[in-house]
């Protein structure tokens, strides 16, 4: 009797320290991850930092409009030039609509190109119970024409 308490008892502190070594792993493949995120990081910072834009406020290039602004781009490669480049604000456009028209109906309308019934609703094993009169109803309307049948 004592020794299915002791057995079991020695059971328990293997599967916590199975749990403890898995959270442990876990916890240390997070910890390398965001130091490897990190250090792309400031890799891609310090590669970016080579680039230097200056956006000052206004030139007097493009004083005579005022809706433009100037950006200089100065390049880490000495060969090319310094580059200035107008700045224009777009206006906002509004999106189109997803529909082209829309008209409210009171009730539908069976139209002409309308002729075959392309497929039976299904409204529950419960409607058909009740009333399985609506479906013969239905195919009669259609002539019993349903899309499918030969």
């Amino acid at each position: 009797m004592d020794w299915k308490k002791r057995v079991r008892y020695e059971y328990m502190q293997l599967r916590q320290a199975k749990r403890y070594q898995r959270s442990d792993k876990v916890k240390q493949a997070f910890e390398n991850n965001r130091e490897l995120l990190n250090q792309r990081i400031r890799d891609i910072e310090i590669a970016n930092g080579q680039y230097k834009v200056h956006c000052p406020d206004s030139e007097p290039v493009f004083s005579n409009r005022p809706f433009l602004r100037s950006c200089t781009v100065k390049s880490s490669i000495h060969s090319f030039r310094d580059q200035a480049v107008p700045l224009c604000t777009l206006q906002a456009v509004p999106n189109l609509p997803v529909y082209y028209s829309w008209v409210p109906v009171q009730q539908n309308f069976m139209v002409d190109d309308e002729t075959v019934l392309h497929n039976i609703p299904y409204m529950g094993d419960e409607a058909l119970d009740k009333d399985g009169a609506f479906l013969e109803e239905l195919i009669m309307n259609y002539d019993g024409k349903v899309h499918g049948d030969r």
